[in-house]
């Protein structure tokens, strides 16, 4: 009876093993579903208007982010606001490391540049989106264009008062007292003193006539004034070099001219062999009637 019992038992447990198994892939099959379903299958949800979408985004001057002459002039990414190697516009301002977050829009709304919002449409989650939006389709301001000559001559007074915020705002600390400037913004030597009655500061500048002074060097050019004649007034012409020029019309990566009571875009040059014979300045912002380029990351839609 045992031996019968053995037998049986013997040939039972195979066909138990094998019921076993497939039960266990059975398990797994469900549970791997039910894992993919939940867990890993990719949001195939797309961005359409009226959708509440976050995004990380590049914004760039003159090309997309990463090309040559690409000029980053707003991010949502700190690592790159951050980076010093990576080229950044004359109106890029670097703000606290916790304010570089995906930026949270509704499409089809007016919180973001219509084109900057339409650029998602279509596309999901994990999507990168290049857009280019032409210089009326970004920020818009008056035409302040100005055309200068190489040749031309300007004067300035060898005297000049600031208020102490543009003094500070141009030379980066406050005076409140009297200084021998080796530097001023236009590059050649002055002094300064401050006047307690009014809370600003008299500048007066010492060039010396026939010199040359390096105003600007920086990335994006090199600007020197050559002064012609002294006196009451001073008068100088522009040399502007080093630009990198960005087109076939001649328009360059931007130059800042920071007067202090103003500032100088320089935009575009009629060449000659590096130096420029003619340039063109506005006075309004950067920003302004420029070709934006941006370079788009969906993280959310809702």
């Amino acid at each position: 009876m045992a031996d019968d019992e053995f037998k049986v038992k013997k040939e039972r447990d195979p066909i138990m093993m094998v019921c076993f198994v497939v039960f266990l892939l059975a398990v797994c099959a469900v549970s791997g579903a039910t894992v993919y379903n939940n867990y890993l299958k990719a949001d195939d949800t797309m961005a359409v208007t009226g959708s509440t979408v976050s995004v990380n985004y590049i914004g760039t001057y003159y090309a997309y982010y990463g090309e040559e002459n690409s000029a980053v002039f707003d991010t949502s990414h700190w690592s790159i606001a951050n980076n010093g190697e990576i080229l950044k516009s004359n109106d890029f301002t670097l703000n606290a490391e916790s304010s570089y977050n995906p930026l949270s829009f509704t499409v089809g709304g007016t919180s973001v540049l219509t084109g900057f919002g339409n650029a998602v449409i279509g596309h999901k989650v994990g999507d990168k989106v290049l857009v280019k939006l032409p210089a009326g389709e970004g920020y818009n301001a008056a035409e302040t264009t100005v055309t200068v000559s190489a040749s031309q001559a300007f004067t300035i007074q060898s005297t000049e008062t600031l208020t102490s915020a543009q003094f500070k705002e141009i030379y980066g600390y406050d005076l409140k007292g009297y200084e021998e400037m080796e530097k001023s913004v236009y590059g050649w030597p002055a002094s300064a003193s401050y006047n307690t009655g009014n809370d600003t500061i008299t500048i007066t500048y010492h060039p010396q006539a026939g010199s040359s002074y390096v105003m600007l060097d920086n990335d994006f050019g090199k600007v020197t004034l050559n002064v012609t004649s002294l006196g009451s007034d001073i008068s100088f012409t522009y040399s502007i070099s080093d630009y990198k020029v960005v087109s076939t019309s001649g328009e360059i990566e931007m130059i800042m001219l920071d007067f202090g009571t103003q500032k100088w875009y320089i935009n575009s040059v009629t060449d000659n062999n590096g130096v420029a014979n003619s340039f063109t300045y506005r006075t309004t912002e950067e920003r302004y009637n420029q070709d934006l380029y941006f370079e788009i990351e969906i993280v959310s839609i809702g």
